[in-house]
């Protein structure tokens, strides 16, 4: 049987603690940017709301068909930043949702190389505490 060095499993143990920190990191910075996208949609939709209450009053003056045309483009404008925005909040969920799974793999392995440590440690005590009863057993027979 093969014995864990102590030293390896704790280095072991620190490596997945750094891991898992840098996945929260990424984590932390991708849901910060997906907040930004959905302020970001929220305002676009707002601009767009406000230019469709705009456009019925340009609508109602309207003379030409060109004047209809330049209503149309305006609101159109104000569509395609909304889908730009909300195309933007659902990648940034998506890089999210990503980050999350990273997130928790990275912390599931690190919580078995917190067992393992633990487990050496268990093992590592029993083991000198036998060695010391031994030790012990040894010299109580001695002074017989």
């Amino acid at each position: 049987m093969t014995t864990i060095r102590p030293r390896v499993v704790r280095a072991l143990r620190d490596a997945r603690t750094r891991m898992r920190d840098l996945a929260a990191a990424a984590h932390s910075t991708a849901s910060a940017e997906r907040d930004v996208a959905a302020r970001a949609l929220e305002d676009e939709q707002a601009l767009l709301e406000a230019a469709l209450d705009n456009a019925a009053g340009s609508l109602a003056g309207a003379r030409s068909v060109y004047e209809i045309d330049l209503v149309a483009e305006g609101t159109g404008v104000h569509r395609f930043a909304v889908a730009d925005a909300a195309e933007r909040h659902t990648e940034a969920t998506a890089i999210t949702e990503a980050t999350a799974d990273q997130l928790r793999g990275r912390t599931r392995q690190l919580r078995t190389a917190e067992r393992l440590v633990d487990l050496v440690d268990e093992h590592r005590s029993k083991h000198e505490a036998r060695a010391e009863q031994r030790s012990a057993d040894d010299m109580a027979a001695r002074r017989r």
